[in-house]
């Protein structure tokens, strides 16, 4: 009797795993259509033997690369059921695009995920109705930095250059300032503002080719700040809040905390 309950159990266990490769490659599937392409992987880690089962997820791990992206990919369905738990949501991303800014790579790790479980089980769709609040980093290089600057200010500033160090930042090109073209150099220190802007703080400016009045400085240092708005520029709106930039020889790194947001307020959303 003993060996037919264990060979029961093994078969069970058997359908689990396969209903769980099912559920993943269908999630990786839905996810690949939102972000219009890009290599996804998905692998979901139940909580305990029987916790597929039950809708208890000890981790979802997201992994994707090389895509590009002009919103998020994930938003809330509040009015959906909670009937399914995620301990922790995981997403690491490398060699991503949104709206313009280049990623090295970018994680986040998310607490306490609810979601539709009878949606999972009868359709293999996940959709998420509630979020606790985790932690999450954005690589970012000069390189692309300097890139994403002249294509957010053009036509009005070319030929741009970021230099980071630990130290400071140095952001340089060629701005029409006052109907004159000029040539600029901003120094200062990368840092985040009421948690959706990255400024150049500290700027010290150095404007040079044009017989400009002294407020023409402070009216460059407006004009540049903020760097990125996450909400305006990235359309990251209530999903993400910049509490500290750390800054390496010819990267930045921005630390905060991230959660799942609410569907944007312009947004149709999905039924």
């Amino acid at each position: 009797m003993r060996r037919e309950w264990l060979a029961i159990f093994a078969i069970v266990l058997t359908l689990g795993r396969g209903a769980l490769r099912e559920v993943e490659k269908t999630a990786a599937r839905e996810i690949r259509q939102r972000l219009g392409g890009g290599e996804i992987q998905v692998k979901i880690e139940p909580d305990g033997v029987d916790g597929l089962m039950h809708g208890r997820l000890k981790r979802l791990t997201v992994r994707a690369r090389n895509f590009t992206l002009n919103g998020l990919p994930f938003t809330l369905e509040p009015g959906r059921p909670q009937s399914g738990r995620i301990q922790q949501f995981v997403l690491l991303i490398e060699n991503a695009s949104l709206r313009g800014l280049r990623a090295e790579r970018a994680t986040a790790v998310i607490p306490n995920i609810g979601y539709d479980k009878g949606l999972a089980v009868a359709k293999r769709i996940f959709r998420l109705s509630a979020t606790g609040v985790g932690a999450c980093e954005i690589v970012v290089n000069e390189t692309d930095l300097a890139a994403y600057i002249r294509r957010k200010y053009a036509p009005s500033v070319r030929e741009v250059a970021v230099q980071i160090t630990p130290e400071q930042t140095t952001v340089q090109g060629v701005v029409t300032l006052l109907g004159s073209e000029v040539r600029f150099r901003a120094v200062g220190k990368l840092a985040p503002r009421d948690g959706r802007y990255l400024d150049l703080a500290e700027m010290e400016i150095a404007i040079e080719g044009a017989n400009l009045p002294p407020e023409s400085a402070n009216l460059l240092r407006q004009f540049l700040n903020p760097i990125i708005d996450i909400d305006r520029d990235l359309g990251l709106y209530d999903g993400m809040a910049v509490e500290r930039v750390q800054s390496e020889s010819g990267r930045m790194h921005a630390l905060g905390k991230v959660w799942i947001p609410r569907p944007h307020p312009s947004s149709t959303g999905e039924k």
